[in-house]
């Protein structure tokens, strides 16, 4: 009988262990943090995840009460409290941080003897809330400017058709040049959004080393005096791509060269391979990028110098491009500057698979 009741005690002792073992994997592998308090609000069990997200150790709060020195733990004390005093499920968010922005959505959930807190992290959600925000914003700012000079000199033309010719032409040309800018933008506005699309499948062995070529043909037919030069130490180097907008990314890149430089343009296009990367580097000797902008220069609608942009047709659209595409083909980009002595973007893109398997065999 002693025997029997020993084997029972440690099978229930066993199945607890294993319960509890079990319980406290399926908390580690949450994306979330979760903490749990008893009715005097003693910390009983939290995740690392929880642990990480209140920035205190567990070895710190397991089996202790619930600290209250930061705002974010005021705000996760008071939920808690109030979620067992009503004893109903109980929400709340809170922004933490300036330079970092981080968005916390708090939930708590009374239990027979204490409270349970999920900590949910929504900084990325925000994030993108806002990108879209700006995003539009920046969009419809860029179209109004010129919207409003076309609009404001077609008044003109109709109020006073008498104008002199040369003064027609003058607006004319004006008109025309703030339709091609809003042409473009709308342009580079429908890549970016095809861009977000961009399957994988669609992708074939493409060499980088003809892709650079057209490119320096279709940069020099419009900046005719530039010097163009490619240096290579293959005359192949393949890559997994969509060729046509791999080709935008070298074109957007080389034309941002040829158009920044104060004469006529000195760039070079660098192709070299590295293990399993393919490399390519276009250095110029422009008018170069001051250090505070070059964390800043891929993002949407940022320019170095807005009315030199705006001069030359710009509206802070391209780098980005050539990000979003480098990007698609799992590849990087990086860019090194010295203000008025050029400026360097280095592109890293896999090499295709089956051109790594053939070389290695």
């Amino acid at each position: 009988m002693r025997k029997l009741i020993s084997r029972l005690r440690e099978s229930i002792f066993y199945r607890f262990a294993e319960e509890r073992k079990e319980k406290e994997t399926i908390l580690e592998s949450l994306g979330e943090g979760v903490i749990t308090v008893d009715a005097e609000m003693n910390i009983r069990t939290v995740n690392f995840i929880g642990s990480k997200m209140i920035g205190k150790p567990r070895r710190q709060l397991t089996g202790k009460p619930f600290p209250v020195d930061s705002p974010l733990l005021k705000s996760c004390h008071f939920l808690l409290i109030s979620a067992q005093e009503k004893l109903c499920v109980l929400t709340d968010s809170i922004f933490l941080g300036e330079a970092k922005k981080i968005y916390l959505e708090l939930i708590a959930v009374p239990k027979r003897s204490g409270a349970i807190l999920v900590l949910q992290d929504k900084s990325s959600h925000h994030r993108v809330l806002e990108m879209g925000k700006d995003f539009v914003a920046n969009a419809s700012h860029e179209l109004r400017t010129p919207i409003t000079i076309i609009k404001g000199f077609a008044e003109t033309l109709q109020d006073l058709p008498e104008l002199p010719r040369e003064m027609v032409v003058d607006i004319t040309e004006k008109i025309v040049r703030n339709c091609q800018r809003m042409d473009t933008l709308v342009k580079n506005l429908l890549t970016l959004a095809d861009l977000e699309n961009l399957p994988d499948s669609g992708f074939q062995e493409c060499d980088l080393v003809a892709l650079s070529e057209t490119g320096r043909q279709v940069v020099l037919a419009v900046y005719q005096d530039a010097c163009i030069g490619i240096e290579k130490d293959s005359e192949t180097l393949l890559v997994s791509a969509d060729p046509d907008i791999l080709e935008l990314a070298i074109i957007n890149l080389l034309d941002n060269a040829a158009k920044y430089s104060k004469d006529a343009a000195k760039i070079a296009i660098k192709l070299e391979r590295n293990a399993d990367e393919a490399i390519i580097a276009i250095s110029d000797k422009g008018i170069g990028i001051p250090t505070p902008d070059l964390e800043h220069i891929f993002e949407r609608f940022y320019t170095v110098d807005r009315a030199r942009s705006r001069r030359l047709g710009g509206a802070g659209l391209g780098l980005s491009i050539v990000k979003t595409i480098i990007e698609k083909h799992h590849g990087t980009i990086k860019v090194a500057s010295v203000l008025g002595e050029g400026t360097t973007f280095t592109i890293r893109l896999p090499i295709h698979c089956e051109e790594l398997c053939l070389r290695n065999a």
